[in-house]
Order: C-alpha cells, then sequence, then structure tokens
C-alpha cells in the first residue's frame, strides 16, 4: 500500500528514496519524492518539506491488480491553467491507487471543453525483496557495537 506522506526537515537531515520512516505508527519506505519546499529561506538553517510516497512494509501490492489504460477527462474553461501534465503522479479515489500520466494521446473541444485522453498506468509498488534490502540497509545504519579493548562505538 502507498501513501502520500508529508515530512518536514532540517536541511542538515535530508530525505532519499529507500529511505525507512516510521510515520502513523508504522513502517514505510520512500518509494518517490515528488515535490520539495524549502521554508524559512533566510534563516540559517531552513526547514525542508518532501511531499513523498511511501510504501508501508509488509502490506498487500494493489497496483498489481491493474494494467496500463486510457482514459478521457473533460476540462471547464476555467480549468484551463491548470490541466494535468504527462509524468503526474496522482491518487484514484475511485480505484484506491496511485497512478502516473503516461502520455496524453489525443486533445479534443467541443464548445467551451476541452477533451483529452490520458494513457495512466499504476504506480509500481516495490518488491517485497527491495522492502527487505531498505529495512536491512535501516537496521545497519542504527546498529553499533562497542569493543571491549576501546570502548569505542563501530558502525556496520
Amino acid at each position: 500500500m502507498i501513501e502520500s506522506i508529508r515530512l518536514k526537515r532540517q536541511t542538515t537531515n535530508p530525505l532519499s528514496v529507500g529511505e525507512v520512516i516510521d510515520y502513523r505508527g508504522a513502517t514505510f519506505v520512500i518509494t518517490h519524492i515528488l515535490g520539495i519546499e524549502v521554508v524559512g529561506k533566510h534563516l540559517p538553517n531552513p526547514t525542508v518539506v518532501y511531499y513523498c510516497l511511501g510504501q508501508q512494509f509488509g502490506t498487500p501490492d494493489l497496483s498489481s491488480e491493474y494494467l496500463p489504460t486510457l482514459t478521457e477527462l473533460s476540462f471547464k474553461s476555467d480549468q484551463f491553467d491548470n490541466l494535468p501534465e504527462v509524468g503526474e503522479i496522482f491518487f484514484d479515489n475511485a480505484l484506491g491507487i496511485w497512478v502516473n500520466i503516461d502520455e496524453i494521446t489525443n486533445v479534443r473541444f467541443e464548445d467551451t471543453e476541452m477533451f483529452i485522453t490520458f494513457k495512466f498506468s499504476p504506480v509500481p509498488e516495490w518488491s517485497k525483496e527491495q522492502l527487505t534490502q531498505a529495512m536491512n540497509k535501516h537496521r545497519l545504519n542504527r546498529m553499533k557495537l562497542v569493543r571491549k579493548d576501546t570502548n569505542q562505538a563501530h558502525n556496520f
């Protein structure tokens, strides 16, 4: 299951795809960073807001049940300044999955309405192996051993 996640971090703690986070009491792996906003640019340590998709560890792959499809959507003239574009990712409420706009295959007009045919495909979820790799990397980054003779911590 993929979920939209908004994270705030300091510039000293950037976010990467594959990072494991705790979010709303569950473990997620960041699979996509969709946008970045820097807040307080004039401050010594500004805050960075990350708009991401995260896949919850151990949940079923809902996207695997769907194939790419063509869909025609209509837009009124007051919507012409805010049309979806190729590469955009959004949540399809009817299907309950995240989809990507792969291409625009047709555009037509009727009176003041525009009709656009989009090719959509489900945003693929990471495989169990990819998620496990991310979890193992996360665990190794947190584990430390202390040598008896030096009392110094060593990362794996």
